[in-house]
């Protein structure tokens, strides 16, 4: 195993498990639920749909961190998959940089704290998705010998 494929596992291993973490918010008590909506914006009342946005999206974050932890395995046998990962996770997370930029830029709002966190968010991801692409680059796809 190369210096790259070592520090691609590495990579994929530190975001997948961080990821795999929001299983706590999958079953957290509804009173931190409340409260961090209340953090966020006090006017929101926390309701069935709220729920399900918090509950669900933590829920597909732990998987797809399943998922990532589970590609870093084998990085030949999951190539394709970790390829797909990084190019959605770059295009995706470099277009919405772009949007957050623009609204920045041209939108007379009061941002608060709240922006920042999504802006970092969204930029660490961004940046995982290159590193994924970039890391990738040297994995040697293994040709299993004919029977």
């Amino acid at each position: 195993m190369t210096k790259s494929d070592k520090t691609l596992v590495w990579v994929m291993r530190i975001m997948g498990g961080s990821m795999m973490l929001a299983i706590i918010a999958v079953v957290m008590p509804d009173k931190w639920l409340k409260l961090a909506v209340h953090e966020v914006d006090a006017n929101v009342p926390v309701g069935p749909l709220i729920e399900y946005v918090a509950r669900g999206w933590s829920a597909f974050y732990f998987m797809l961190g399943g998922l990532i932890w589970l590609f870093s395995t084998d990085l030949a046998r999951y190539l394709p998959a970790i390829r797909w990962v990084s190019w959605c996770y770059a295009l995706l997370n470099g277009a919405f940089l772009a949007v957050l930029g623009w609204l920045y830029a041209t939108m007379e709002n009061d941002w608060t704290w709240f922006f920042g966190v999504i802006a970092f968010d969204v930029a660490v991801a961004f940046l995982f998705g290159l590193a994924l692409l970039l890391l990738s680059k040297g994995v040697q796809k293994d040709i299993a010998p004919e029977a």
